[in-house]
Order: C-alpha cells, then structure tokens, then sequence
C-alpha cells in the first residue's frame, strides 16, 4: 500500500471540463502537502446496483474512462476502478472514508462540488470534514467549475447526455472538452452502400450501457491506428460520414438499428477490425426516400457536406 494520498472520488462519466478542473485541483492540493495523487472511479454506473431502471447511458465505458483519465496525466496505476456492489452501497460516509484511510492510505480527500458518497443524503459540507478528520483525513471541498465565456454554466454529465440525446454532439464535445466517441468491431452487412458507391464499415458497439446518439446522419472521424497496424493508413484519422438507424430506404419496418461508417478516401478492408469513431456534427434526420435513386442523391450531398464542415486538427 502506497502511504500518503490524496484522493478524488466519482463516476467521472466522460471525463469532461468540469472533471479536468477537478483533477487539476487535487494535482495542486497534493503537491502542497507532498501526496500522491490519486483518482478512485466505478467502472459502471452505481445507479445499476441502487436503482437500475433509472441507470443512465454511459458517455465513456471503463477502458476508455481508464485512456482519458490517463490522458490528462495520471498513471495508469494512480487509477483505482471500485467494485460498486450491495457491500459498497451499504457503507456509510464514516465507513467509506475509515476504508479509504486503512485500505489506501488516503490522508486528503478533495471532494467535487455536490459530490455525495456514503448512504446518508442529509449530510453537509462540514459533516464530511468532520467525519474524515475522525479518520486522519483532511477534506477540502473544490470549487464548481462554471465553463468560459460570458454565459457560466455547470457542466455535468448529466447535461452532456441530454445534447447527444438530442443529438447535438457539437455541444456535447464543447462540454466535453473532446469530441465524443465510440469503438467497436466491423462486421459484415448487406453490402447495399457498395454497391451504390459508398461502402460502409458496420460498426457494433459491444457495450450495452454506451450512449449512441439518436439516428441521423454524422459527420466524424474515423480512426485507423488500432486496426490498420503495418499499414501505410496507421495513425491516422479519416472523416466519415456516419448513419445511425434503422435504414428505412432499404429495410422493413422493425429493421435492426445499425451504425455505418462510409470513410471517405479509404479503401482497407476492415472487417474484423475495431474503429473508433469521433463524431464532431450532425448533418440530418435519417430518412425514408422514394427510391435508391433518391438515396444516392442524398448521400452525394451528405459526402460534400462532410467534406466541407469544419473539424479542428
């Protein structure tokens, strides 16, 4: 057990803003008493355990939580992912923190604004400084982080899931501070989009809690560097003009939701392969047309619109 730490606690759903500005304050606060700092998360949505019909779609699943949180600078090791069952949904905040401080070491523990843990709901600011100190753990509360500009606002997680809900994943990846993304594996599909010039990598997203936005039309990047290994595409990342939906066009009524991925200027075969999809727009609603003929005017004029939209280096 490493001695001397200094802790933060939460879901860190997405890793946003508001996240960044928690960690830069621990960062701070440990460096000033000469503790390691340390991050302890929950690889799925305690509301899973507590009330799972209420549980709410993930914005990151736990390794890309685990890539993103190491991003901003902490070893992997300095990431502690917290087993939330029965035993850890019964612990009291008095008992959460005696375990944080015997198990761990923690000696400090920066808490996020708002942020509660333990089963007591009732309980202050003060109430939390003194049950750590009662443990041999210093408790600072951390500002709220408000955002730029003019027009402060908090951004949470919960915010961000409602933009992608309405499919604004613009403002989600302000939010966010990184545009929003999934993986999955390339799965073979009907091979319609070939044969109309625009083949698509069918992509299916392995976790069930991740957050897909609704069905429509996307522009985004796709990313090659897992897949593509000793190829000359490695490393790099391709726009592509993404369909979430059920394909009503070509598919019946009941038709399975699908997420297809055309990567303009690429021509690997992926299948079989994962890709990551970053998505920075939405172009349309996903719609029924009167004829293929008419879908493939539409996707030439998606194709230009994916070209031309705007995405940061």
């Amino acid at each position: 057990m490493r001695q001397g730490r200094a802790a933060v606690i939460g879901m860190f759903d997405g890793v946003h803003r508001g996240h960044r500005f928690l960690l830069d304050c621990l960062r701070k606060e440990s460096h000033l008493r000469g503790l390691t700092p340390e991050i302890f998360t929950f690889p799925g949505h305690p509301l899973s355990v507590v009330a799972p019909g209420k549980a709410p779609r993930l914005l990151t699943e736990p390794e890309e939580k685990l890539r993103l949180l190491t991003e901003t600078g902490f070893p992997v090791n300095h990431v502690n992912f917290m087993v939330f069952d029965e035993y850890t949904r019964a612990l009291t905040a008095d008992r959460f923190m005696e375990m944080l401080s015997a198990k761990y070491g923690v000696s400090l523990i920066v808490r996020g604004f708002n942020n509660r843990f333990g089963t007591e709901r009732h309980l202050t600011a003060e109430d939390y400084r003194r049950l750590a100190a009662d443990h041999g753990i210093e408790l600072i509360d951390a500002l709220p982080y408000m955002g730029e500009g003019t027009k402060p606002i908090e951004i949470s997680s919960s915010l961000i899931r409602q933009k992608l809900e309405q499919g604004n994943v613009q403002e989600a990846a302000s939010l966010l501070g990184h545009p929003y993304s999934m993986s999955g594996p390339v799965v073979s599909g009907k091979q319609l989009g070939r044969r109309i010039g625009f083949p698509t990598a069918n992509i299916v997203c392995p976790h069930p809690s991740k957050l897909i936005p609704p069905d429509g039309v996307y522009v985004c990047k796709a990313f090659t560097a897992t897949m593509s290994g000793t190829s000359e595409t490695s490393g790099r990342a391709f726009r592509a003009m993404v369909n979430i939906g059920s394909r009503p066009t070509v598919d019946g009524p009941g038709a399975t939701r699908t997420i297809e991925a055309h990567i303009l200027d690429f021509r690997e075969d992926l299948y079989g392969k994962e890709l990551t999809l970053w998505f920075y727009g939405r172009l349309r609603d996903e719609v029924r047309f009167g004829s293929i003929g008419e879908l493939e005017l539409q996707l030439e004029k998606d194709c230009e619109e994916t070209q031309k939209f705007t995405i940061p280096d």
